[in-house]
């Protein structure tokens, strides 16, 4: 039986992460801030990746066959209180320092693991060029996305200097019903619906013309094993490759819920948390090495979000395809 460890096992990527590979019949340990999680296997010690003698017992003691490692910090700039210094040194310590003890606790103690390390289209920042692949030049804007870079730099060094398996997938916007509801996606199918359902009279929207690669969370963790059961470990750029506006979002989910827009949607300059940036990426090369397709396309993936805030309105637990 295959053994994988899953970092980040609670957030939108690991959970479905998580299903997928339960069907496939690996046997589980999941790590996050909340605590720890097995499947078809006995792990009982907590787990600090900010430790590198944990990470070595890790390593050691459960042996994984792979590793996707998808721990992120995020910050939004409308959090008050949080200085730039400590989002810094919370960034660095989890997409960088705690990396970096995976890494070595690997090259130590299981030296034949497969490791995936989830980075970000945020490592482009403003993109002089488009669609953006893997030899676009890394050009960060922002703090998650500098320390991102750093962690992909810190996956080649590996690779090339200690002959470890590890791939870096640059994962573009991605989303399913348990994604954050303070994202666009879940923002847009919660106030449609509870307008829809007379809770609300209107939905605010920083930006309406704004255009982003969305692509339906399960297919890009269906990537992310892809990528580590290809040949060779490589960075891929794991994206649609092509751009909807919000516009295009807000439509077709109220086209969903039979609901006349009219005045019901309405643009706010000021819950914009950071300038738009229009980016598309390029998944060929990704395609080419193991085959990968979306299996659910935008209009199809807008209306799961709908469906799944509708059942969350009627207090059911939404299903959702993985």
């Amino acid at each position: 039986m295959l053994r994988a460890l899953i970092i980040g096992h609670n957030g939108q990527d690991g959970s479905i992460l998580w299903r997928q590979l339960a069907a496939r019949g690996f046997s589980l340990l999941g790590v996050s801030r909340s605590g720890i999680r097995v499947h078809a296997a006995e792990w009982c010690e907590a787990v600090d990746i900010t430790n590198l003698e944990c990470m070595r017992r890790v390593m050691a003691g459960f042996r994984p066959d792979q590793v996707y490692y998808l721990a992120a910090y995020h910050h939004s700039s409308q959090d008050s209180g949080i200085g730039e210094a400590n989002v810094w040194q919370d960034s660095w310590d989890i997409h960088v320092h705690a990396f970096s003890n995976l890494l070595c606790a690997a090259k130590e103690c299981c030296s034949a693991v497969r490791i995936f390390y989830a980075s970000s289209s945020r490592v482009f920042g403003e993109a002089s060029t488009s669609p953006q692949d893997e030899q676009t030049l890394f050009a960060p804007r922002c703090i998650y996305g500098l320390t991102k870079v750093s962690g992909m730099m810190l996956a080649d060094y590996f690779q090339r200097v200690h002959g470890l398996f590890v791939s870096c997938g640059i994962l573009f916007n991605h989303e399913s019903p348990a994604r954050g509801s303070q994202f666009v996606s879940q923002r847009i199918a919660n106030g449609l619906v509870a307008i829809k359902y007379g809770c609300a009279s209107k939905l605010e929207i920083g930006s309406l013309d704004a255009r982003v690669d969305w692509g339906y969370a399960p297919d890009y963790t269906r990537a992310m094993q892809m990528v580590l059961d290809a040949n060779h470990a490589e960075t891929f750029v794991i994206s649609s490759g092509q751009t909807h506006s919000v516009r295009e979002m807000v439509a077709i989910a109220a086209d969903h819920l039979k609901l006349p827009l009219g005045t019901h949607v309405i643009e706010s300059s000021s819950i914009l948390q950071r300038r738009p940036q229009d980016l598309c990426g390029n998944p060929s090369r990704l395609r080419s090495a193991t085959g990968w397709k979306p299996l659910v396309g935008f209009h199809q993936m807008v209306r799961i979000l709908v469906d799944a805030a509708v059942a969350r309105r009627h207090g059911e637990t939404p299903s959702f395809p993985v």
